[in-house]
Parts: C-alpha cells; sequence; structure tokens
C-alpha cells in the first residue's frame, strides 16, 4: 500500500501558502487567520474523502473516520500546523499532511484500519501566541486546566479564554478536552527532525528514543528610566545593561556542563520605553533549558536564577522571576521503537535511534500511552527559520514508513 507521492506534496506547497509573512518565511499562529484558514483547507480536503472533522473547546481538531467517536484501539497520528514568527514552511505541518494522506491511502485500499486512525491537530504546540508551548496537548492530559485559560495572556494581554471566545469556539466543557487513554492503542507523530545529525550521517529516517525536557523562565528587570544625556554612568540604573550581563551568564553557565548536551536559549525580549535617548527602565525576557534528564534542567535553572539575581542584586535593580512552561523529558514506547526499526530496515531505509533536543506534543501524551516518533532530515539542520526545507524524497519516504507503522501497530 503506497502513498500519493504528488498529493502529499502538493499540500504541503499549498499549506505553506498560509502565512502572516508572504516571503518572509511562515508565520501562522494559533487562533490567527492564517491559522483559521490552513484548517479550513486541511478541513476540506478530509471531507472531501468522507472524513468528519471536530474541533474541541481548546481548538485541538481531530481528523478521522464518521464512526471514531466511542472507538477503542484508537491510532491517533497528531502535530501541529502553528508556527514560530518567521518560521518554516515544514515544522508541525508535514506531520499533519502527512497524517492526512495516510488517512486517504487507507481508505482508498478499503483498509478496516482506517476506521481505528484519528489525525489530531494540536493547538499553539509554539507557544508563539501565550508563551507556552504545547498547550492543546496539555490541556487533553489535563496539565492544563480551566484556570489556565485566564492565566494565559498574549503580548496584547488578551487571555485564552477570550481569545478562545472571540474565534466562536464552544465554551470549556473538561469533559471535552480530556482524552480517554483507555481507549487508545497509540500515538504516533512525523515530524523533521530541526537539527543536522541525520543529514551528516546520511540518514533518511530517525527513530526517537527520548525526547528532551524543557522549562521556560520570564525574567523581570526594573531600573530607572530617565534621560540618556543628562544622567551620569554612575547614577544610572540602566535596566538593559543588567540583562546584557545576565543574558551573557545564562550562556556561561549552560557551557559548564561537562556532557555538553544541556542548553539554553534567551529567544525573546522586550525594553522599555525602547528608545535611543532614554535608559531603559525595564527589560522583559525569556529563559528556555533543555536536557534529556529533568534533574539536570532543574539544577540549571536554579544556576541560573542564582546568577541572574546576584547581578541584579550588584547593580540595584528590581528583580521578578516567573515561570512559563514546562515539560517533562521521556522515552517513546519501545515495542513501536523497535517496529518502526524493523519497518526501515526492511524497507531498505538507511536510519538511526536518536533523541529529540525539540519537544513535541507527543512528549506529553507518551506518558499515558505507547507512542512512537519519527523524523526526516532537515537540509543544512536548520528549521524556525524561512530556510528550512528536507529533500523531496524524504518527506515522502517518511511519510511511507508512518503509514507502515500504522499497518502493523
Amino acid at each position: 500500500m503506497k502513498i500519493s507521492e504528488e498529493r502529499l506534496l502538493s499540500d504541503l506547497h499549498l499549506l505553506k501558502c498560509f502565512t502572516d509573512t508572504p516571503g518572509v518565511g511562515v508565520t501562522r499562529f494559533s487562533y490567527g487567520e492564517s491559522d483559521r484558514r490552513a484548517r479550513q483547507f486541511i478541513k476540506e480536503a478530509a471531507e472531501s474523502h468522507g472524513f468528519s472533522v471536530r474541533t474541541d473547546p481548546i481548538g485541538n481538531m481531530y481528523i478521522g473516520h464518521q464512526e471514531m467517536d466511542g472507538k477503542r484501539n484508537k491510532i491517533r497520528i497528531g502535530s501541529h500546523i502553528d508556527t514560530v514568527r518567521n518560521g518554516g514552511w515544514l515544522d508541525g505541518i508535514y506531520g499533519i499532511a502527512s497524517g492526512l494522506e495516510v488517512l486517504r491511502t487507507l481508505s482508498e485500499n478499503e483498509s478496516e484500519r482506517v476506521s481505528e486512525v484519528e489525525v489530531v491537530i494540536f493547538a499553539e504546540e509554539e507557544g508563539s501566541n501565550f508563551g507556552s508551548t504545547m498547550t492543546g496537548s496539555k490541556f487533553v492530559t489535563g496539565i492544563y486546566g480551566e484556570k489556565d485559560l485566564d492565566r494565559l495572556k498574549n503580548d496584547d494581554q488578551i487571555s485564552l479564554r477570550e481569545m478562545l471566545m472571540n474565534c466562536s469556539f464552544p465554551p470549556y466543557q473538561e469533559e471535552e478536552v480530556l482524552w480517554d487513554f483507555s481507549s487508545m492503542k497509540a500515538m504516533l507523530e512525523l515530524h523533521i527532525e530541526q537539527g543536522p545529525v541525520l543529514e551528516r550521517e546520511g540518514k533518511s529516517i530517525g527513530i526517537v528514543d527520548g525526547i528532551f525536557g524543557m522549562k521556560t523562565i520570564e525574567i523581570t528587570i526594573t531600573g530607572t528610566g530617565n534621560h540618556a544625556g543628562a544622567t551620569p554612568m554612575k547614577y544610572r540604573r540602566d535596566a538593559l545593561a543588567t540583562a546584557a550581563l545576565c543574558i551573557a551568564e545564562v550562556e556561561r553557565v549552560a557551557k559548564t556542563d561537562p556532557e555538553g548536551i544541556v542548553v539554553a536559549t534567551v529567544g525573546k525580549m522586550s525594553v522599555l520605553p525602547n528608545c535611543s535617548n532614554v535608559i531603559p527602565e525595564k527589560v522583559i525576557f525569556t529563559v528556555e533549558v533543555r536536557d534529556k534528564r529533568e534533574e539536570r534542567i532543574r539544577s540549571f535553572i536554579n544556576k541560573i536564577e542564582e546568577a541572574i539575581k546576584m547581578i541584579s542584586d550588584q547593580r540595584e535593580t528590581d528583580l521578578e522571576i516567573r515561570s512559563l512552561a514546562d515539560s517533562r523529558p521521556f522515552r517513546m514506547d519501545n515495542r513501536i521503537m523497535k517496529l518502526m526499526d524493523r519497518l526501515a530496515s526492511e524497507a531498505g531505509i538507511h536510519h538511526r535511534i536518536m533523541d529529540s533536543g525539540a519537544v513535541h506534543d507527543t512528549c506529553i501524551i507518551a506518558p499515558h500511552v505507547p507512542s512512537g516518533m519519527l523524523f526526516v532530515p532537515s537540509i543544512g539542520g536548520r528549521s524556525h527559520v524561512p530556510f528550512e526545507d528536507t529533500n523531496a524524497d524524504d518527506l515522502v519516504g517518511g511519510a511511507q514508513l508512518l503509514l507502515d507503522t500504522v499497518l502493523n501497530i
């Protein structure tokens, strides 16, 4: 049983047009207009092949057989369609387009397995809108609940609850969001690697062993705003100068890891009032730490927080540290890994077992149900940028192995 190469690639090239930044990568935030248009395209494509489509109160979207509700032994194929700002055309949405192609191929070949398969588009995986990664999967697992609808706010201070109401989603009902994991047989995700390993080793497939955990904190440093020309250097409480020292310390602390595994990133910052002739009064930035062991994540976060507190005290600025989001490291199901390994070997695919430094929705689902994840190479190891790309043969090969896994699981 073979997927349609032409149909899969056509869908992917059409979907990349749904962006807020044409010509400058793909920007498609959850709950925005480009997100709505991409969902509509996917919905119409699914319904044209006889599949039903529903959306829960958080915005997670489900595509499957008409008789899916109440089914046991569900195999869910999940990923996301939201992006970072000026991101790539394959991150997340490749897994969704491939899942849809698996459904269509099963249906066209009259496979009984089609009645067990459901594709899930998880909302707000990237956290680009509300600063919390994997939001949709955290709701379906109960990590997040109704109180988080008001806690999570975007840069315009619009809460997730308000956003969902503005998008005309139904009122939040926990029973309509939480998954019944006893009805599930497996969770599968296909994704681009977002790193250089597969390409450098000449491999076409990565079979994920474990997914790194991560923790994100928000740092607010408050000094004293004042005239840039009339305030002598010795009298200044410059929030940005303090933040610069703190950011350098984040990098220094991460580099002390003797194993060279932990990574720490400052990727988002705002400066107030952000004028060339005003001493910055307030700086807000994020710090994200990732590793494959939870205790090491906590350890390095603690070291970074202690260093930042010391710098802030020395420079007489005020400091606030707030937890934004976290996810635990988790290993994939050994039985599914072995199945993927065998299928790849039988197909003559050059592949390897590997960890994922990037977090994915599957790491939130994996503690509850047997889960497996596949990677295809990223050209140049680039992702989250407009230059993100993967060879067409690898895109097709990954989708085909996903289908083969579904047929044999």
